[in-house]
């Protein structure tokens, strides 16, 4: 390793500069395991820095974070402490990305940049387990290249040649998930779905997935975003907490500015997996599709005792009628039940009618369901004595 001096880390690479890390780090009393390694370590490289520019001592901290976390994040069980000192690492380096980020990084350090990206690439895909966070610490240097370079074109081409060259070895995850992402960058959206898809063997998270429709959003991209969406209606959605929520987001956001692509959301959420039904539901109340909703409810005959009064409250005032069905279909289901507590939650239910057939201005159609249903169950004695006691017969 080659340097001006022994007490100076200017123009060094990325790699010399882990090299100067990593000497550091073996002086220090802790072990990467311990609370208190990470404080240590940059303590000790601390002094280097006096030197650098802000965009350079910026990167440099960088470094060291990524040094930290490969250090401290293994394949393997981690102890409480270990955790908590891996978690450390990794908010300071997400702060840092968000929050610490110099303006003009992308133009005074672009090849240093450069070969951060590289170090993490080159980390990953030559050993079978490396820190998660790689990758999304490795988009987030991309991006901030990407939006800032003149020539981002040309250094994504390059890169994709890189990526290529090590999507044979043992990490598959990292240079699939990667390669989409340069795919992404040219505009070329069927190849990232590609990779992504052949990503979904080997570990892909949604939040993975995520990422790209967020930048499409940040970038207003809506019509491209419509397209991501409707491509990403699998399994993945709603795997994770909190993903279900997000990809309805996305769809809110691209019905706002392309109203005619409603129609479409409609059909790809309803095309989602059983459990993401919350998802078609919650949007048909959110959009007044209140009639679309209760023929939902009918058809996977859902109990209206399963959802709370103000849940209802909205189909009640602006689509009253709809609602009819959804509670007589209740009634006759209690009543099967052939017990007490049946017959109560029945009577309920009918008590929910008598409101609407009057707020609807149709009492004696009510008057005539009341008595037939009555006379329909004449002989269910305790049926009877819970119509009485509600005062739904004499």
């Amino acid at each position: 390793m080659t340097k001006k001096n022994s007490n100076s880390p200017i123009g060094l690479s990325v790699v010399q500069w882990q090299d100067l890390i990593a000497s550091c780090a073996r002086k220090t009393a802790n072990t990467p395991y311990e609370i208190n390694y990470g404080t240590e370590v940059r303590s000790m490289v601390r002094p280097f820095m006096s030197e650098f520019t802000t965009e350079e001592a910026w990167l440099f901290e960088l470094n060291v974070g990524l040094f930290l976390l490969r250090k401290q994040s293994t394949g393997r069980h981690l102890g409480y402490f270990a955790q908590m000192a891996a978690s450390d690492t990794l908010h300071a380096i997400e702060s840092q990305l968000h929050n610490d980020l110099p303006p003009e990084i992308a133009v005074k350090q672009q090849g240093r940049l450069l070969e951060t990206a590289a170090y993490i690439r080159d980390t990953a895909t030559a050993n079978a387990w490396s820190p998660p966070a790689y990758l999304d610490i490795y988009v987030e240097l991309w991006l901030i290249l990407v939006s800032s370079a003149a020539d981002s074109s040309r250094l994504v081409k390059e890169e994709l040649a890189h990526l290529a060259e090590g999507s044979g070895k043992e990490n598959k995850l990292f240079p699939l998930v990667a390669l989409a992402w340069m795919r992404f960058w040219l505009g070329e959206d069927q190849e990232a779905w590609r990779l992504l898809d052949a990503a979904e063997r080997h570990g892909l998270e949604p939040g993975q997935v995520f990422r790209f429709l967020r930048q499409l959003e940040e970038n207003d991209e809506w019509t491209r975003l419509e397209a991501w969406l409707s491509h990403c209606a699998n399994e993945q959605v709603g795997r994770s907490p909190g993903s279900l929520g997000e990809y309805g987001h996305y769809w809110d956001a691209v019905a706002r500015r392309l109203p005619e692509a409603e129609e479409r959301m409609w059909s790809v959420i309803a095309s989602l997996p059983p459990y993401c039904s919350s998802l078609y539901e919650e949007k048909l109340m959110r959009y007044g599709r209140f009639r679309q909703w209760i023929d939902y409810q009918l058809s996977h005959g859902s109990d209206p005792f399963g959802f709370r009064a103000k849940d209802l409250q909205p189909i009640e005032k602006e689509a009253p009628d709809a609602l009819l069905p959804f509670y007589h279909q209740g009634v006759e289901k209690y009543v099967l039940l052939k017990n007490r507590d049946g017959y109560k939650r029945a009577v309920k239910l009918l008590k929910r009618l008598a409101k609407l057939y009057k707020k609807l201005k149709r009492e004696q159609r009510w008057e005539s369901y009341i008595e037939t249903f009555a006379s329909r169950y004449s002989r269910l004695r305790a049926l009877q004595e819970e119509l009485r006691r509600g005062g739904l017969i004499p």
